[in-house]
């Protein structure tokens, strides 16, 4: 069973990873990543497939390169799951709002199931496997 500590861990491990893509710190959120890690976008997504290991932190530092873009993932109704041995999963629903333009109308980008199954890495929580499930696609 996880902690209270390992709960409120993997919460901020999942919150940590958005807010930095938000503040132009994309490139940090690859470090909270396990090196095997994968990063998959499900149908629906601009960019449908999967990433993994170091094209992780290539594709996070090219975010960051993106000076025009701003977004907010706005997450919500977490449910962390102790899926033993080390290891957990987080599931949250991702509501997105994200603009490539100076007038940063509020537009909603998409909405997706994220499904981030972590593992401990010396101590500390990782995500190993990311899942972006779009569920809307509002255009």
């Amino acid at each position: 069973m996880l902690s209270t500590q390992d709960q409120l861990d993997l919460a901020q491990l999942v919150y940590r990873s958005f807010w930095l893509i938000d503040n132009g710190q994309a490139a940090q959120s690859a470090h909270l990543f396990a090196a095997d890690a994968s990063l998959t976008f499900g149908p629906g997504a601009p960019m449908v497939g999967t990433i993994e290991g170091p094209a992780i932190a290539a594709a996070m530092q090219a975010r960051q390169d993106q000076a025009g873009v701003t977004s907010r993932h706005v997450l919500s109704n977490p449910i962390v799951s102790d899926e033993g041995e080390g290891r957990a999963q987080v599931r949250s629903l991702l509501t997105l709002f994200r603009t490539p333009d100076a007038d940063l109308a509020p537009v909603v980008r998409s909405v997706a199931d994220i499904i981030d199954d972590c593992v401990l890495v010396n101590g500390a929580w990782r995500i190993s496997a990311r899942q972006i499930l779009p569920v809307f696609s509002p255009g």
